[in-house]
């Protein structure tokens, strides 16, 4: 889960785009389609957050963005919404959705547009217009570390048109070096996630007790809140008696010194981040791990359980710490007890999360268009001179 909803506070940019040299310039601004099955509207998916607030960014920076999407515009969202109509009416279910929606993708028309941004479901698509396609991590990744066999098998069933969607696209980006790794063959581009202003911000104090944040989805998925929950009730608890644990996410924990929180805005989401002594998620697998991102702009020390995200995020353990599953609860004890080290995983997270800041991300992102943009107009003239 990441935050809610945020419009993006950067200012405007300068009016010319930096691009390759060998490209012409594209116009200005962009009319840029977005493809991205749900949004914060509905979801805590921390895809939705990313595709929402990059759109905002976008639109902010003057480009004219349209997300094609399942759930509606978010409150406050900068950008134009198109869903299926009434008579389009995607399959309802889990697999209706992820399935039925690039069917329903397939079937529009994007010849008015720059440039199609797809987050997914692009497997489909044939289309003159060029594609920049971002990877969030690997559907295989998650099939290989989800807990349930049906889950297992419906992330596998994704794997291949994540393949298909590659190759679909003028460019690909993903949202790290690590989500890379079950894509050996593919080149792309590292530009990381970016976080809401609101995470940046200074001024609330840490909690009076010493506490823990979650960020997550459910009590028994990949992320291991159970993991933590145990280590906690079982270890953290005794050492230090008046220690919390802070849970965001869709379960409830009834257990002394465990708080439980749902869809918390985005102000409250940051404010808790800030207020807390120290975040974990002991996640098995992330491709990028947004909430790591989070909690180091919220200048909070980080804990997590080898995973590729957080490997990378963290640069090995630089900027937090990177602890065996077996040992997470002596490590947050320890952390709990340690302002000093509190304090300089603190600094050293915000210096980090600058790489993390949305008009970064954004420029980066243009860039990438433009670039598809020139290849797909070099790609074109070629055409017509062969024939």
């Amino acid at each position: 889960m990441s935050a809610m909803h945020a419009a993006p506070l950067s200012p405007p940019p300068d009016p010319v785009l930096r691009l390759v040299p060998s490209g012409p310039e594209p116009p200005r601004p962009l009319r840029i389609a977005m493809l991205q099955r749900f949004l914060p509207s509905r979801s805590q998916g921390g895809v939705g957050h990313f595709t929402d607030q990059l759109a905002d960014e976008l639109s902010h920076r003057g480009h004219a963005v349209t997300m094609y999407a399942l759930d509606p515009a978010p409150s406050g969202a900068l950008y134009q919404v198109v869903q299926p109509g009434e008579h389009e009416r995607v399959v309802s279910g889990r697999l209706g959705n992820i399935f039925g929606f690039g069917v329903w993708l397939a079937r529009q028309d994007f010849s008015r547009f720059d440039v199609i941004h797809a987050m997914g479901d692009n497997h489909l698509l044939r289309t003159r217009t060029p594609v920049v396609r971002t990877l969030h991590g690997s559907a295989l990744g998650e099939a290989l570390h989800a807990r349930r066999l049906v889950t297992k098998a419906l992330f596998a069933s994704i794997y291949p048109l994540e393949l298909l969607g590659i190759a679909r696209a003028t460019r690909t980006a993903s949202d790290s070096a690590a989500s890379m790794r079950h894509f050996p063959l593919v080149h792309a581009r590292t530009i990381f996630n970016g976080v809401a202003d609101a995470f940046f911000e200074e001024g609330e104090a840490k909690s009076p007790d010493p506490s823990i944040l979650f960020v997550g989805h459910r009590l028994h998925d990949r992320k291991r809140a159970y993991l933590l929950v145990d280590h906690f009730e079982r270890i953290v608890r005794p050492a230090i008696p008046r220690a919390q644990l802070w849970l965001v996410f869709d379960n409830s924990v009834a257990a002394p010194g465990v708080r439980t929180f749902r869809d918390l805005p985005l102000a409250e989401l940051a404010a808790l981040y800030r207020r807390a002594w120290a975040f974990c998620l002991p996640s098995s697998y992330e491709g990028f791990g947004r909430p790591y991102a989070e909690a180091m702009a919220s200048g909070t020390a980080v804990v997590a359980t080898p995973n590729p995200g957080a490997e990378e995020i963290l640069a090995g353990g630089d900027y937090g710490r990177i602890v065996s599953p077996d040992a997470l609860g002596y490590s947050l004890v320890d952390l709990l007890r340690d302002t000093a080290a509190r304090e300089s995983l603190a600094r050293l997270g915000r210096e980090r999360a600058c790489d993390f800041r949305w008009d970064g991300v954004a420029r980066q992102y243009e860039e990438l268009y433009a670039e598809a943009i020139a290849e797909k107009g070099t790609r074109s003239s070629t055409r017509r001179r062969d024939t």
